[in-house]
């Protein structure tokens, strides 16, 4: 009998669905990820939950194996034309996301940052914003400095720029394009 890993069932996908959600609505709030098992990584996991064929992707750090990207079945591009782009925290971006525009600001990119950890680390964020009642402090690690001077140009023209999602091994983290970060 064939073993499915926990991540590629319609329930978990739900589920982690459903994760991003909340994360998206509480930015910096930390977010479990649902199914991960020796076979999987967190990666994985959210993008199961988010591509299709429908989609543009691009793994503009080679995070993934091709066997993993083939069962994603997203639509491989450059980074400048994807509508999802999986990076590494500690490589600073050298690319150009779609930011979308005024008529149609959803057509932005929404990128996956790999980071070391989420609750600790060297990097102190200081978040205000739409959905955070107090200020938000949080500790990363594995995330260049560069990266919030990036998404800082990118989110500047609101409503375009992009939504980051910070993923560790386990847990998830959103930073939308609305939400203020002050580096400490």
């Amino acid at each position: 009998m064939l073993e499915v890993a926990p991540i590629w069932q319609p329930h978990i996908q739900q589920q982690n669905y459903r994760l991003l959600l909340e994360a998206m609505s509480r930015p910096g709030s930390l977010h479990s990820i649902t199914g991960l098992n020796t076979s999987s990584n967190s990666l994985l996991a959210v993008l199961a939950a988010l591509l299709d064929s429908s989609v543009r992707f691009c793994d503009s750090n080679g995070l993934l194996e091709a066997s993993d990207i083939a069962l994603l079945q997203a639509m491989q591009t450059v980074p400048e034309e994807a509508d999802y782009l999986l990076c590494s925290g500690i490589d600073v971006p050298d690319f150009q996301p779609r930011l979308g525009s005024l008529v149609s600001p959803e057509q932005s990119a929404t990128l996956l940052v790999h980071v070391s950890a989420l609750e600790a680390g060297d990097l102190q964020l200081g978040l205000t914003g739409p959905g955070i009642k107090e200020k938000q402090v949080c500790n990363i690690q594995g995330l260049d400095s560069d990266w919030l001077v990036k998404r800082e140009s990118w989110v500047c023209g609101f409503p375009l720029g992009v939504d980051l999602i910070l993923l560790d091994q386990q847990q998830l983290m959103a930073l939308p394009r609305t939400t203020r970060v002050e580096v400490h």
